[in-house]
């Protein structure tokens, strides 16, 4: 038996054949002419939608677009110079439309060290972003911002060669194994 005969088969068993034709949507071949006023009239009412939101449903479709944003980073599984942590704290501060010195007071930090962050000029600590996903409502975990952080950390550990020479510089009686 197919698959569709037996979906209809368990939709019969609860609805009336009406309500089962009632629920599926048949897409018609309009004219052109009708088909352009439609779309016109579509993206009218979409238009309106668009602009009757409130600020918090802004923010929080932002929101969502930013953290649909660091999944999609997370699984191409490399390293991109735009998703360091400075730039998506920037980016998060920006979508909550407030001032840096009022995130500052919210996250219960110096407006300086904020900024320093902002500016790539001071790591970040996990208790930032502990704050920041208590801060986003929970809607960005503290785990994405270590991971764009560790992606960052990963990324300079392994192209970083000046310091890494430097560091191995200051080393003393390494061992001395290859494999």
């Amino acid at each position: 038996m197919k698959k569709s005969e037996n979906v209809y088969k368990e939709l019969k068993k609860e609805f009336s054949d009406e309500e089962i034709a009632d629920s599926f949507i048949f897409s018609i071949d309009l004219p052109k002419a009708e088909a352009k006023e439609a779309h016109e009239e579509f993206m009218k009412l979409r238009l309106e939608k668009m602009n009757s939101r409130s600020k918090i449903e802004i923010i929080a479709l932002d929101l969502f677009t930013f953290k649909l944003g660091l999944k999609g980073y997370f699984q191409e599984n490399k390293f991109k110079e735009n998703f360091t942590f400075a730039r998506q704290l920037k980016k998060y501060i920006e979508i909550t439309q407030r001032s840096n010195i009022e995130i500052s007071r919210n996250l219960g930090i110096h407006k300086t060290k904020l900024s320093r962050i902002i500016n790539g000029r001071e790591n970040p600590n996990i208790d930032l972003m502990y704050r920041l996903e208590e801060h986003s409502g929970n809607e960005i975990p503290a785990f994405y911002w270590w991971r764009v952080y560790s992606r960052e950390l990963e990324n300079k550990i392994r192209t970083d060669f000046l310091k890494k020479s430097e560091e191995a510089n200051k080393v003393v009686n390494p061992l001395n194994i290859r494999a």
